[in-house]
């Protein structure tokens, strides 16, 4: 009834009027666009750079804060190295501080790589953070074998504790970290794509966070030898003095005033404090280590003892660095915030003008162009038979106003004409007794041509109520009619919205599921079986009665000429499901040589 994508004329306008509502409408439309192309113009160059700073400075700052959780993981499981090479030492009695501080560290560790694990999902990063999942796994399995082999040698008495064993655990521990260093090197690349300008503090901060490792593999170097009382061996002397020349060589890179860029300049004092406790006092008590089990077991002190007088000296390391991303985070959030502020008041004046353009742009438009066009609009509206909204008072007083009311009960007639048209088409389409589609709207479905182009298949279900003369002749026919409306009823409850269900004729009903496969089909076919089967109509009297049906499924292409071999293979089915003994739902593929199926709208009242 509409004539979609075509321009009306209305007979009784004459080719001079139509090109003057034309024009004007012409003109509007320019006005309008030119309007909106230059506050575009303006807009799009005052806020694009804001934006572009905001996106860039809020990007920055997650994925620094990112790196930062990841370096807290990093130094929390070296750091969990102390206490655990502290029980691992001969004397460590059950319940003793050392093995507290064990629990406290590992708790600690294990928040960090859980937090590492929740950034991976944070939609707030730049990219997706996947590639971590694997090493993260990598990590908790080595992490795991590694504590659990500590505990076991802790729980040992001292007697049985094995240098080798004891060395093989520390191993261990070292690999955890071993295997989270390229979530560091991910992080670093990432920090680099985001902004070359983060590179330096990316490095800057890698090499700080391997200044507390290294700090932390100086000591487990000759933890082991120092926990059983034993000579330091040749690897053990070996991996510390490799171990010390590392710690040199980046100490001076970064130890310098200066070197690490946006430090705090209150945080150069901590240099010298490194330089005194670390470099000074730590390496010295690692020496008198070294120089006694250079000669002998007889150290000084236990490995408890050890961990607790050297891993003090170490907290200026993880201070420093601390210190460092600290002020690093501090100095991108308030990039952050001056960027947000710069684009909320760029955006808030481009938002001004563009509201005061578009006031004046309206004022105008409802004083000349407005009535005209809306009054234009709405009768080309009705005479396509599409609806309107309601018309009085938009025009005002006067003569825009008279006419406005006049289109309003010129659409309210059209109104009432349409309501009748889609009653009598209703009742057309619709099974008067049960709700459904009838067998008329069905064929219509069925039958309709293919215009989409789009390969798609359709199944075809029919289903015929067993035994059903028979329950007309014992109950009635006001009982049968009830039947068919419950089952009607279990149908549409058990079918999907897109699915399709007609009454096909008597007790014959038709479920078309388009773009389904024979094998959801049949599914589908056995729940609505299922469904009346189990489900007792309830009479008027109280009475129960138990209704079955067959089903014949069928796969085909239906659009076309392919309606009526379909009906015939789902037919077939469903005879040979009422000859295998009823209640039972047959079917199987047909040869797909038809063209697709396309479902009509307008069937579907």
């Amino acid at each position: 009834m509409s004539n979609k994508g075509s321009t009306y004329a209305s007979p009784q306008m004459g080719v001079g009027e139509a090109r003057t509502a034309k024009a004007l409408r012409r003109k509007l439309q320019w006005l309008v666009a030119i309007v909106v192309a230059c506050t575009g113009i303006l807009a799009t160059e005052i806020i694009a750079a804001s934006y572009s700073d905001f996106v860039v400075a809020r990007r920055n700052l997650t994925e620094v804060m990112a790196f930062c959780r990841v370096l807290d993981a990093a130094n929390y499981l070296s750091a969990e190295r102390g206490p655990s090479n502290g029980v691992l030492g001969l004397g460590v009695a059950p319940g003793s501080t050392v093995q507290a501080r064990l629990a406290e560290f590992r708790a600690r560790s294990d928040a960090a790589l859980a937090q590492i694990t929740a950034d991976i999902d944070n939609a707030s990063r730049s990219e997706p953070a996947g590639a971590l999942s694997p090493i993260l796994v990598e990590v908790h399995r080595r992490l795991i074998l590694a504590r659990a082999e500590v505990d076991r040698i802790a729980a040992l008495p001292p007697e049985r504790r094995n240098l080798a064993e004891i060395e093989a655990t520390i191993e261990a521990m070292f690999g955890v970290i071993d295997a989270l260093r390229p979530a560091i090197d991910w992080n670093i690349q990432r920090l680099t794509n985001t902004d070359p300008n983060l590179a330096g503090i990316a490095l800057a901060a890698q090499m700080l966070a391997n200044l507390r490792e290294d700090g932390g593999r100086l000591g487990s170097h000759v933890m082991a030898p120092v926990a059983v009382g034993k000579p330091l061996a040749i690897k053990n002397l070996a991996d510390s003095e490799r171990t010390r020349g590392r710690l040199q060589e980046v100490w001076a890179i970064v130890g310098k005033p200066g070197a690490l860029p946006g430090l705090d300049p209150s945080k150069i004092g901590d240099l010298a404090k490194i330089d005194r406790e670390f470099f000074a006092e730590g390496f010295a008590i690692i020496d008198n280590i070294v120089a006694v089990g250079k000669r002998s077991g007889d150290y000084p002190m236990t490995a408890e003892q050890l961990t607790d007088l050297f891993v003090p000296k170490m907290k200026p390391l993880e201070d420093l660095r601390r210190a460092f991303m600290d002020s690093t985070v501090e100095r991108l959030s308030a990039n952050k915030t001056r960027a947000s502020i710069k684009l909320a008041v760029a955006s808030l004046a481009t938002f001004s003008l563009f509201l005061m353009l578009l006031i004046l742009m309206r004022r105008a438009r409802s004083l000349v162009f407005e009535p005209l066009l809306l009054a234009r609009h709405s009768i080309i509206e009705l005479a396509n038979d599409r609806p309107i909204a309601r018309l009085q008072g938009k025009g005002g007083e006067g003569e825009m106003g008279r006419l406005f009311d006049a289109i309003d009960i010129l659409r309210q007639r059209l109104d009432e004409r349409t309501l009748l048209m889609q009653h009598l088409e209703r009742q057309a389409e619709t099974d008067e007794l049960t709700g459904l589609l009838n067998r008329r709207a069905l064929e219509l479905i069925g039958g309709a041509e293919d215009t989409d182009g789009k390969d798609q298949d359709a199944c075809l279900i029919l289903m015929d109520i067993d035994h059903f003369k028979q329950i007309n002749d014992t109950h009635g026919h006001l009982i049968g009619d009830i039947v068919l409306q419950e089952t009607a009823r279990i149908i549409r409850n058990s079918v999907r919205n897109s699915d399709l269900v007609a009454r096909f004729g008597g007790e014959e009903f038709a479920v078309i599921t388009p773009g389904d496969s024979i094998e959801s089909a049949l599914a589908l076919a056995e729940r609505i079986r299922v469904n009346l089967a189990h489900e007792p109509i309830v009479l008027a009297d109280g009475r129960k009665l138990n209704v079955t049906a067959s089903f014949g499924v069928a796969e085909g292409r239906s659009a076309n000429g392919g309606w009526k071999h379909l009906i015939e293979l789902a037919d077939n089915e469903l005879y040979r499901a009422k000859s295998e003994g009823r209640n039972r739902v047959c079917g199987q593929p047909a040869e797909a040589t038809h063209q697709p199926f396309k479902a009509m709208k307008s069937a579907r009242a």
